[in-house]
């Protein structure tokens, strides 16, 4: 679809198009912005039959999308921002503090198998590679394993750390 005919379109459908939104009361002037682009983007791939639907269903799933992402953060403002403010990371000695607590936490962890763990001695060296700087990918070369593995193995491996860190 050319880019007239894509606006042409959407000029004409424009009014049921909101008003479709509002009654369903998800319309955010913003997010149609989104849409017609994302919407545009994909008929350059595919012709559209049926505009208001299509259109329609992009807004739905973009909103669907949003309201997710939000549900899982909290706004705040820049005095909030504050109070989670950090030292500088280019501050060496942040750095070696933090590394010293990574230490502590990994012999910890090292010496204390933890309940249900089925391979610790792998968990253990997927951590200290994890730590020394190494990729997923990386990981998965070097052990000959694949990156899912290594993915799930550093995810259980870091629940367990917070766990940890707690009752430390």
């Amino acid at each position: 679809m050319t880019p007239e005919k894509f606006a042409q379109a959407y000029l004409k459908h424009e009014e049921y198009i909101k008003k479709v939104l509002r009654s369903l009361k998800i319309y955010d002037d913003d997010l149609l912005h989104d849409t017609y682009i994302a919407l545009y983007e994909h008929s350059q791939h595919a012709e559209i039959e049926d505009f208001t639907n299509t259109f329609v269903a992009f807004y739905r799933a973009r909103d669907k999308r949003q309201t997710e992402r939000e549900a899982h953060y909290t706004c705040c403002d820049n005095t909030q921002l504050l109070n989670y403010d950090r030292p500088d990371e280019s501050d060496l000695a942040y750095r070696e503090q933090v590394g010293r607590r990574v230490d502590r936490l990994l012999r910890y962890y090292a010496t204390h198998p933890q309940p249900g763990e089925r391979n610790h001695k792998r968990t253990l060296k997927i951590l200290r590679l994890y730590c020394q700087g190494l990729t997923e990918q990386e990981i998965s070369d070097k052990l000959k394993i694949s990156q899912p593995t290594v993915h799930q193995y550093l995810a259980r491996a870091i629940e367990r750390l917070k766990a940890i860190k707690k009752r430390l």
